[in-house]
């Protein structure tokens, strides 16, 4: 298969963005624009966090957007019947558009396509696994892997995690591609934060269980009392409302409002030319799209150490921090605050990696091997 003038549906959990969003609405502008397809995006999770998503999607043209229920949504007693006839009117549904590929992000948008490609027309779909994702592991999900063609993951540890968890031998792995379009304006939202002159650490990342703000808001508030020219910003929307309230609670108590601000439904574009330091602490991760962000803009970054970062950094970077070791994420981070060198030449070489090996190109051309293969 080849992806020139074909007809091409995204499915997508809701309309929010996040990492695997940004990804998809990239990937469909590129073939949109690029290669003359023609692209639907369907989603089936209404939410209060899509302003950016919109926003998106103006700035990359694309506007065959469509929001329906729930088909993996049922109550009472046949609820497997009752998903499977609302899959099934989702692919009839489809088939007005003729499509040649389905492309789902994430698990439970993976379900819906392996069930309902068929129906639609479209001639492939696969499971699509993004990283910190989320299992149903009831009877409709089994049914789907076994109707899956193959599985595709954006780490190693992703494939890692099907491979096991599904029991399956069809699995690939392939990375994410550069979404970066680097701005130079003076022109941003931290300008009046009381910031200029400091060395300002941040970490771009939604408020969710698997990300650890906490973690490195601990480990500044100790950096904090030796140094007092940084400043920590927190980007990202509180998809969890109880882990970021924690956090909220935590500044306030440990008096650090003065020095950390915390920003909402904010473009990443409109932070990171402000960054000094690129931080990303958490349990989990697929290919975080926010490392590429961070190398786009050429910063050096402190991250924990899963395999979709090694993947973007190589297993020699020495920025890799422990999660459970604070006395090297003290260390690492107080370096990097102190020698504006290194900052650049860490930044420089990320860059570099970034611009090298990871084109929306490349993945488009390794996606069209896995395809035919």
């Amino acid at each position: 298969m080849i992806f020139q003038n074909k007809k091409i549906i995204f499915l997508l959990k809701s309309f929010t963005l996040g990492g695997a969003e940004k990804q998809a609405l990239n990937f469909a502008a590129y073939l949109q624009n690029e290669l003359n397809c023609s692209i639907f995006i369907y989603s089936y999770i209404k939410t209060n966090e899509s302003k950016l998503f919109y926003e998106e999607c103006e700035k990359l043209g694309l506007n065959n957007l469509r929001l329906e229920k729930n088909p993996l949504s049922a109550s009472g007693n046949f609820k497997y019947i009752k998903r499977r006839i609302k899959i099934f009117l989702l692919g009839i549904k489809l088939r007005k558009h003729n499509p040649d590929i389905i492309i789902p992000y994430l698990n439970p948008p993976s379900i819906i396509a392996v069930l309902c490609y068929k129906i639609s027309g479209a001639k492939i779909t696969f499971w699509h696994h993004r990283g910190a994702d989320y299992y149903r592991g009831d009877y409709i999900e089994k049914i789907a892997v076994k109707k899956t063609p193959f599985f595709l993951a954006n780490s190693i540890e992703g494939k890692k995690e099907l491979e096991s968890k599904f029991k399956i031998k069809k699995g690939y792995f392939l990375p994410n591609f550069s979404t970066v379009n680097k701005i130079n304006t003076n022109n941003f939202l931290l300008k009046n934060k009381g910031i200029k002159g400091k060395v300002v650490l941040g970490m771009i990342a939604h408020f969710r269980e698997e990300k650890l703000q906490i973690i490195l808001i601990e480990v500044f508030s100790k950096l904090l009392q030796k140094n007092k020219n940084i400043h920590l910003v927190l980007v990202g929307d509180a998809l969890d409302k109880k882990k970021f309230n924690e956090v909220k609670k935590y500044i306030f108590i440990n008096n650090l409002k003065d020095s950390i601000t915390i920003l909402h439904n904010t473009k990443a574009e409109d932070v990171l030319p402000c960054l000094d330091i690129g931080v990303l602490i958490s349990l989990k991760e697929g290919m975080p799209n926010t490392v590429m962000e961070y190398m786009g803009y050429s910063l050096p970054i402190v991250v924990t150490k899963h395999d979709g970062c090694v993947s973007l950094l190589g297993s020699n970077y020495k920025y890799f921090i422990d999660n459970k070791n604070e006395v090297d994420q003290l260390n690492k981070l107080e370096k990097l605050i102190l020698e504006e060198k290194e900052r650049k030449k860490i930044g420089e070489q990320n860059y570099m990696s970034l611009q090298n090996n990871f084109t929306i190109e490349k993945y488009i051309n390794r996606l069209t091997v896995i395809l035919n293969s």
